[in-house]
């Protein structure tokens, strides 16, 4: 390791290096053309999502830990590395199934993994060697972890309840529903961590590279960059009860209890970085130099060779995805009222609440809703239809949904197994448990609603988001149908299961009705 004085700064890259320069940023633009789409759907999502804000600093960030080492840079010998088109050609398969599968986190991957694999394409692998961390960082351009967030309600959830028991505050828990003598409190989505857990991953990358040398403290530092904040969000939410409850809500309640999380948050972060500082192998100001050998290239000419391997690669996909576009396909003038059995009737639906249910499926071509009864059991049917899945409008789309969070709200997410008889579903369905609650001066009353539902992609019924996206991209790559559905049962009370299943015994098979 050597430091390297920056006050001569006067030379200049030789002529030899402009050329991959210029090719790189040439085969970048080819790649953001072809895949605009693509582009522009992961800059929406960072304006659009402040957990995901940080995508707009990835780009500017590697640019500058490269800058950093600039006059390692001027010494070395660039040269394309015609082997990287095999890497490009990978990133490009994923982009085109993302594509054609309507899978936005494969889109988005396939876009970044191309994005690095165009570096030593261009500029060849020894700069890829020595700049790895720069390169790899890009892939915090992908807009990825908003999976973990059940799953981090959850564990709020759990270790707030479980902290105020050992206070010796009485607790209720319904699902996400934390009821305390001074009130009643949600582990709503953005209480779950997910913003400041990115966030602190994303400062303590940057922080480990410009820190450390050692492998051990990168996976120390990296696990205490998880660890930490997944703890304090937890703490953060049993703090902002205490502090509201101790107060009688006169703190901590409202919007009080964001600027209070982030201000905590903030406090948390300093004192990791002052902690991971303790242990760093250089100064964060060092950038760390590596000594370049003088080598000779011969494969300058090689670097229109890679320019058009590296276009058509990047174009053949997006051309191939265009090509096998669905076609729309006419809908059924009805669907939910086919489906009907003869021993079940249709009752008008109470508009108010806790009765009221809608799903939010938006961008449905077709949707139908009834209420049946026979004379035991009331569930409700529900059906949304789409003519042909395209991108923003799918059956898996994220912005669907079964709460629509101003009644009902989901307590938790999950499968189950249920009797279908001859309706031809699966036996597993997708389950959302929701939540209704009323409050008033002697505490809340609860309400329970169960959610069986199934998708029709292409020919198969599955409650599995994952074969539901395989049997789409069977269906595009062989023909076949375009036209997908969601098939949604639910009923209220604890006896919700039983009377969805009662009906569910009662349908007739539902894959010519749907067909």
């Amino acid at each position: 390791m050597t430091t390297t004085d920056y006050s001569d700064l006067s030379h200049a890259a030789p002529r030899a290096q402009t050329g991959p320069l210029v090719r790189l940023a040439l085969m970048v633009v080819v790649l953001c053309a072809a895949q605009f789409e693509t582009l522009a759907s992961m800059v929406d999502i960072w304006w659009n999502t402040t957990t995901y804000n940080h995508g707009f600093l990835v780009v500017p960030a590697s640019l500058y830990l490269i800058w950093r080492r600039r006059e390692e840079v001027a010494k070395l010998t660039l040269a394309p590395a015609l082997n990287a088109v095999l890497i490009l050609a990978a990133f490009a398969g994923i982009g085109f199934i993302g594509e054609i599968a309507g899978i936005n986190i494969l889109r988005h991957v396939g876009f970044v993994g191309a994005l690095m694999a165009l570096v030593p394409l261009c500029l060849g692998w020894d700069f890829a060697r020595r700049f790895r961390f720069a390169i790899l960082f890009l892939a915090f351009m992908v807009p990825f972890g908003d999976f973990l967030i059940p799953a981090l309600q959850e564990l709020t959830a759990d270790v707030s309840v479980w902290l105020l028991q050992l206070t010796g505050i009485p607790v209720y828990r319904e699902g996400l529903m934390i009821e305390i003598p001074s009130g009643l409190w949600e582990v709503a989505e953005a209480c779950a961590g997910i913003r400041f857990l990115i966030a602190n991953i994303f400062i303590a990358f940057i922080f480990a590279y410009l820190s450390y040398d050692k492998a051990w403290k990168w996976c120390l530092f990296l696990t205490l960059s998880v660890a930490i904040p997944v703890f304090a969000n937890c703490l953060r939410a049993y703090g902002i009860m205490m502090l509201a409850h101790s107060t009688d809500n006169a703190l901590a309640v409202g919007v009080d209890h964001l600027v209070y999380g982030w201000v905590f948050f903030s406090l948390v972060m300093l004192l990791m970085l002052w902690i991971g500082g303790l242990f760093a192998d250089r100064n964060i100001e060092d950038p760390a130099m590596h000594p370049v050998e003088p080598t000779r290239s011969s494969a300058r000419s090689n670097g229109f060779a890679a320019m058009l391997a590296g276009a058509l690669i990047l174009t053949g996909g997006p051309a191939l995805a265009t090509l096998t576009d669905p076609i729309a396909e006419p809908l059924p003038a009805k669907i939910a009222t086919t489906i009907v059995p003869s021993n079940w009737r249709t009752i008008p639906i109470d508009g108010e609440a806790p009765d009221r249910w809608i799903p939010r499926f938006d961008t449905a071509d077709k949707t139908e809703m009834l209420r049946l009864t026979d004379g035991k059991h009331t569930v409700d049917v529900f059906v949304a239809a789409y003519s042909h899945q395209r991108d923003g409008a799918e059956a898996l789309h994220w912005s669907n949904r079964f709460d629509d969070d101003t009644i009902w709200k989901r307590a938790s997410l999950k499968t189950m197994t249920l009797e279908t008889g001859k309706t031809g579903l699966p036996q597993t369905a997708r389950r959302d448990d929701l939540t209704f609650y009323v409050q008033h001066e002697n505490g809340t009353d609860f309400s329970t609603r169960t959610v069986a539902s199934w998708v029709l992609s292409g020919d198969t019924f599955t409650a599995s988001a994952k074969k539901a996206k395989i049997a789409q991209l069977r269906a595009r790559l062989t023909g076949g149908t375009a036209k997908a559905a969601v098939v949604a049962l639910s009923a209220q009370g604890e006896n919700g299961v039983a009377a969805i299943e009662a009906l569910l015994v009662d349908i007739p098979a539902l894959n010519g009705i749907l067909d």
